[in-house]
């Protein structure tokens, strides 16, 4: 039996802050509040996929220690709950026993999601001889009006609990959560910083790999470690020399499997998990709306669909093509084209 190849972007997962591929400064600054043994609650700020759940994780982890276990919680705020959660969630809310005003015999509800994978960690008590428990909230920013309601949560559990808040867009976060955090910029990593680390794994598994094909494989995952890692690991199968035609070549595979796989994930009917790939895959490639709509409309034409499903589906992508054409807001159109592809799969 032959032996499994590991995936190299979990066998090179950093262990700890230190092997952090650069981001110096904030290091720094995360290594001293583990020696002060107290912060506020943080926000981290930075486009997808530069390493800020990774930071948040692992200084989480050495905060805490030995009951990092117990004490620590990621959360992604922008993940539906499902059918039991939400059962739950109908079933805790409560009827005001208030006979005036405008809550008299209301029904009262806390946000689910902030019921549910939020409050419970929040209000139990810490484990062992921590300060306090770390929750960190992934997308906070998909919360939109519930922050409010995650605020009241913030400021009547912090002595129990510290909030880490990571988000791509400090401007859809409420000025009341901004001004109760410490906030850090998490910038893309530096190219030296980059190179270094790419070096260290291509000499780790014996290849060729030269200083101008790591500065474009930097260009190419504009210095987002994990694509990176992945991308090399992809183009190490046609051979242990590394050259930029290498790159390019199997970066355009990679691209055309990832808008493949949101096409098969959308024709199964999961809108919430397609829609967060093409997120990905607009943040990550700086595609415009119209070239990703041009990239499904090719990989389409490859998928083994019935002449009317075909039709229908282009029909659909010009439709949303159209609608962008006229500035209508990008996500907008790509989740009601996605919409309509898991809907359409009813059909198939």
């Amino acid at each position: 039996m032959t032996e499994e190849i590991p995936i190299w972007r979990i066998k090179y997962y950093p262990k700890n802050l230190d092997q952090i591929c650069g981001q110096t400064e904030i290091k720094k600054a995360l290594k001293n509040i583990i020696h002060q043994k107290n912060f506020p609650h943080l926000l981290f700020i930075g486009v997808e996929g530069i390493g800020k759940t990774t930071l948040a994780t692992l200084f989480s982890k050495e905060f805490l220690g030995t009951e990092f276990g117990a004490n620590f919680k990621l959360v992604y705020a922008n993940l539906p709950l499902n059918e039991e959660e939400r059962k739950q969630a109908r079933s805790e809310a409560y009827v005001s026993t208030s006979k005036v005003g405008s809550i008299a015999g209301r029904r009262i509800t806390t946000p689910a999601f902030i019921q549910i994978k939020v409050k419970p960690f929040a209000q139990l008590k810490v484990l062992g001889a921590s300060p306090f428990k770390i929750l960190v909230v992934k997308n906070f920013e998909t919360l939109g009006s519930n922050q409010q309601g995650f605020r009241r949560l913030m400021e009547t559990y912090g002595s129990n609990c510290r909030m880490i808040l990571i988000t791509t867009k400090i401007s859809s976060i409420i000025d009341p959560i901004v001004s109760r955090c410490q906030i850090f910029l998490i910038h893309r990593v530096k190219l030296e910083h980059f190179a270094k680390l790419m070096s260290d794994i291509a000499n780790n598994e014996s290849l060729e790999l030269s200083d101008e094909s790591i500065e474009i494989l930097y260009k190419i995952s504009e210095g987002r470690i994990f694509q990176a890692i992945d991308l090399l690991q992809l183009s190490s199968v046609s051979g242990n020399k590394i050259d930029k035609n290498v790159i390019y070549e199997n970066a355009q595979r990679f691209q055309n499997d990832l808008v493949r796989n949101l096409l098969l994930i959308s024709l199964k009917g999961d809108f919430p998990k397609s829609r967060e790939l093409a997120r990905k895959i607009l943040s990550n490639y700086n595609y415009t709306i119209h070239e990703l709509f041009k990239l499904i409309l090719n990989e389409i034409n490859k998928l083994p669909l019935s002449r009317y499903a075909r039709s229908e589906m282009i029909n659909l992508i010009a439709e949303a093509d159209f609608r962008a054409l006229n500035g209508r807001d990008s996500d907008i159109q790509i989740s009601a084209l996605l919409s309509k592809f898991c809907l359409f799969s009813q059909y198939l």
